[in-house]
């Protein structure tokens, strides 16, 4: 080992001995190359979905007769004490953008062996709303699509929708308050995708009515374009 890398090696060391990596749910002591930042224990708590494995699965159910896809999975299912929990509120209110390009480029990995997305032309993040943006610092569902687009190498429209009001987060609302503080958010943007294959990225798919909204103001703007979908997650 050169005398490079061995002080490379002692800083490491000497950082990991001061400022300790945690695991993001337990938090025990993570190596510096674990991602997202969980011990092994806890990424083994992760409860994969596998949901790409089939054409009709939870995802595509949960939206059957509300909007036409042509693929639709959710990586994780997410549940109340979970450690799916637990990233997504840190990507999300932690200031952790890092988890969801992380997570995004593993999902990317799945996405692009599935033959019905080969024809996929583009990646379109659900957008929040700028004073949201603002205060967060990012969007999380751009973070998601900047991790797929990386693996995928397919470009990303951030302005293929726009949110016009924001009334408060979902988190503690019913599922009819969310659809009806969802209804009537979302425009159309930037771009014309007429006759294009298009995924719809975000965080985590509840009652669907965010996705639905965003994928019918796409179709009904853009003669011609197909949906699909993909989410970090799905609410169990």
């Amino acid at each position: 080992m050169s005398i490079k890398r061995e002080l490379r090696s002692l800083a490491e060391g000497l950082t990991t001995l001061l400022y300790p990596r945690l695991c993001l749910n337990c938090r025990s002591v993570v190596r510096q190359s674990q991602t997202p930042q969980l011990c092994a224990t806890c990424q083994a708590a992760l409860a994969y979905t596998e949901q790409w494995l089939l054409p009709e699965n939870a995802l595509t159910d949960r939206l059957k007769g509300r909007l036409p896809l042509t693929f639709g999975a959710a990586l994780l299912a997410f549940g109340t004490g979970t450690v799916c929990q637990q990233l997504i509120h840190a990507l999300k209110y932690h200031h952790r953008p890092e988890i969801g390009l992380q997570l995004g480029e593993q999902l990317g990995e799945i996405l692009v062996k599935q033959a019905v997305l080969a024809d996929l032309q583009g990646i379109v993040p659900v957008p929040i709303h700028p004073d949201r943006r603002h205060d967060r610092g990012y969007n999380q569902a751009e973070e998601i699509s900047k991790g797929i687009a990386r693996v995928l190498g397919k470009p990303m429209f951030p302005e293929a929708l726009r949110r016009k009001v924001f009334k408060g987060s979902q988190t503690r609302k019913s599922r009819f308050e969310r659809v009806e503080n969802t209804r009537e958010s979302f425009a159309a943007g930037k771009g014309d995708f007429s006759d294009k294959h298009l995924l719809l990225v975000d965080d985590v798919l509840t009652t669907g009515a965010t996705l639905d909204f965003c994928g019918n103001i796409l179709l009904e703007h853009h003669p011609g374009v197909r949906i699909s979908i993909a989410t970090l997650a799905m609410a169990t």
